[in-house]
């Protein structure tokens, strides 16, 4: 994949520069898709405390990691919650790479500064009524941009985006690109994380986009970890 071959690995049956592959960012550190479940019990650096009403245990890599938030734990404090920041960046991306398939048809994305005008609204903040708010949006069709207008890019390339408001600034990366939900469309895995300019809030989510017919970018992952991926029909999205 010519577009991303600075930053992305590709992974597929021979043919020209241009043929559809699986891609990955070289920092997942994987030469090839057959080392992800080795990867996935690597450390990854920290341990996590993570809870479930009573039940307490402990978690060091990617394997662990996921089949605590499967099994519906999670980080025990905040310190922990912000310790799962390297977690979230790689864990996620490394499952789903495991079932992702060249797509059919390639139509690579790129970050530009028009981005937050394709993008669904993303790591809103605040009472259960903001929140409830951007989650319809979405459902609407609505892009970030529209969302919150006062939203604005402050640096971009490829492969990456930054951007703020006037309490929170976002950090936005691609982790990997192929046909995850079976459809034959390219899409994106993103790393997204959120932090207030004010005080010591973080959020970090892992999300799947999809593009459309309309040029935008649609979430075809759970809002909540574990971020599942949705199988859409062929056409869904067109």
């Amino acid at each position: 994949m010519a577009v991303m071959a600075w930053l992305l690995v590709s992974a597929g049956p021979a043919g020209t520069q241009d043929e559809p592959k699986v891609s990955w960012s070289v920092n997942l550190h994987l030469r090839s898709l057959d080392e992800i479940p080795k990867r996935l019990r690597e450390p990854e650096g920290s341990t996590l405390a993570f809870a479930r009403g009573k039940a307490s245990l402990t978690v060091g890599n990617c394997e662990e990691y996921l089949n605590a938030v499967n099994a519906g734990y999670h980080p025990a404090t905040n310190r922990d919650n912000d310790m799962s920041v390297p977690f979230v960046h790689d864990c996620f991306v490394l499952r789903d790479l495991q079932h992702a398939r060249a797509p059919t048809s390639s139509a690579s994305y790129r970050f530009t500064p028009d981005s937050l005008t394709q993008l669904p609204p993303l790591l809103v903040r605040g009472a259960r009524e903001v929140t409830d708010a951007a989650e319809q949006a979405e459902k609407r069709g609505e892009s970030w941009k529209q969302f919150d207008p006062t939203l604005r890019v402050t640096r971009t390339d490829s492969d990456s985006l930054n951007a703020e408001n006037k309490d929170t600034a976002y950090f936005l990366t691609i982790r990997a690109s192929g046909d995850f939900t079976g459809d034959g469309v390219e899409q994106i895995a993103v790393f997204a994380s959120a932090n207030t300019k004010r005080g010591s809030w973080s959020h970090a989510e892992y999300m799947v986009l999809s593009p459309t017919g309309h040029g935008t970018l649609a979430r075809v992952t759970d809002r909540l970890a574990p971020y599942r991926v949705k199988a859409i029909q062929r056409g869904e999205n067109q």
